[in-house]
């Protein structure tokens, strides 16, 4: 069940970072036109896939979502505060550069992210794994008890049957 969800996921994950790449390959040499509009589409799908993830953690009955919640927002809290001190007046050049930075730094968080998702999956399918192989145990213990009773069972009825 979990690799099935895990590879959904991965799935998904593969189309977006297509798409991500397709558009930064196409924005570098777009005309400022093309580019302006490329922004605009972006910023709208950025705030309907915010919007809908964090519906996703709103809703959800878990505990530990909740605390991802939390933490997903203090994380977009700091990007946005960061992103509007660097448009503060201070020089296009230096502007551009701190952007350029922000933007690898962000390639590079979701690297981390992605290698932190391959973590989690790993651990919550040998958990999976775990909790199958204990289940295969007391089925295969509750096998031998029940063999055990039919043999006595039987050992019973033969030596009953034996002494008439």
């Amino acid at each position: 069940m979990a690799q099935g969800i895990l590879n959904a996921k991965l799935d998904e994950l593969d189309r977006q970072l297509r798409k991500v790449h397709r558009k930064i390959q196409k924005s570098g040499s777009a005309n400022p036109a093309r580019l302006r509009a490329d922004l605009e589409q972006v910023r709208k799908e950025y705030a309907e896939n915010e919007k809908a993830l964090r519906n996703r953690l709103r809703f959800s009955r878990s505990g530990v979502v909740t605390g991802l919640s939390v933490s997903y927002n203090q994380v977009e809290q700091i990007i946005r505060e960061t992103k509007n001190k660097m448009e503060m007046p201070g020089g296009q050049e230096a502007e551009k550069e701190e952007k350029i930075l922000l933007a690898e730094y962000a390639l590079d968080f979701a690297m981390q992210a992605a290698e932190r998702a391959l973590l989690l999956s790993l651990e919550a399918m040998e958990a999976q794994t775990k909790q199958q192989e204990k289940r295969r145990k007391r089925c295969h213990e509750r096998g031998k008890k029940s063999q055990k009773t039919a043999d006595l069972l039987l050992r019973n009825c033969s030596a009953g049957a034996a002494a008439v």
